[in-house]
C-alpha cells in the first residue's frame, strides 16, 4: 500500500520536469511579431462594401431586428454562400468574436421565408427592395449562452445572399428566454 503514493509521487515529478523543459525552436519567442491580417485577406478574399438599408426595409423591420445591407465586390471566381456569409459575419454581426457562434443550416428562400416568418413582412420587403426576382440561399448563425442557472440569452445572424445584385443583407436578432 505504501509503495501507491510513492509511485504516484515520482510519476509527477518525472511529469512536471518532463513538461517544465520548454521545447526549442517551435514555440515563438515573446519578441517575435506576428503579422495581422486585415479582414478581406482573413475571409477568402471577399470584400464586401456597406451600403445604406433603405427606410421600406427598416420599417418593416419594425425595430425587432438589425438589418444591414453589403454590396460584394467584384472576384474573379463564383463565391460561395459560406464564404460570403463568414465575411458578412465576421463584418456584420454585433459581436462576432466573444459570442459563442456556431454555423446554422443553409436555406433557400422558401425555407427562409418559414424561418423567418416571425418577422412578418421583412423578408418580402428585402425581396421587392433588391428587384432581381432570383432565387438566392440564405445561411446563419446562432449563439445560446445561460446567465443564470433560470435565464438564457440567444442571437440569430441571417444572410440573405442574392448573387445576381451582388449583394448580402443579413438581419440580427438577440433575446432572452428560460433555460
Amino acid at each position: 500500500m505504501k509503495r501507491l503514493p510513492l509511485l504516484t509521487l515520482s510519476l509527477v515529478g518525472m511529469l512536471s520536469v518532463g513538461c517544465s523543459k520548454p521545447i526549442e525552436g517551435d514555440a515563438p519567442t515573446p519578441t517575435e511579431q506576428r503579422q495581422v491580417k486585415k479582414r478581406t485577406q482573413a475571409l477568402g478574399g471577399v470584400t464586401l462594401q456597406e451600403v445604406p438599408v433603405s427606410a421600406a426595409v427598416l420599417a418593416a423591420a419594425e425595430g425587432q431586428v438589425t438589418v444591414r445591407v453589403f454590396q460584394i465586390g467584384a472576384s474573379e471566381e463564383a463565391l460561395s454562400l459560406g464564404a460570403v456569409l463568414a465575411a458578412a459575419h465576421q463584418q456584420g454581426a454585433s459581436d462576432p468574436v466573444s459570442l459563442p457562434w456556431e454555423l446554422g443550416l443553409e436555406r433557400d428562400h422558401e425555407e427562409t421565408h418559414l424561418a423567418l416568418k416571425y418577422l412578418n413582412e421583412l423578408v418580402p420587403t428585402i425581396e421587392a427592395e433588391v428587384g432581381t426576382g432570383e432565387e438566392y440561399h440564405s445561411g446563419s448563425y446562432h449563439w445560446f449562452r445561460m446567465t443564470t442557472p433560470e435565464f438564457c440569452n440567444h442571437g440569430e445572424f441571417h444572410g440573405l445572399y442574392f448573387e445576381q445584385a451582388g449583394l448580402m443583407v443579413v438581419i440580427e436578432d438577440e433575446g432572452g428566454a428560460e433555460c
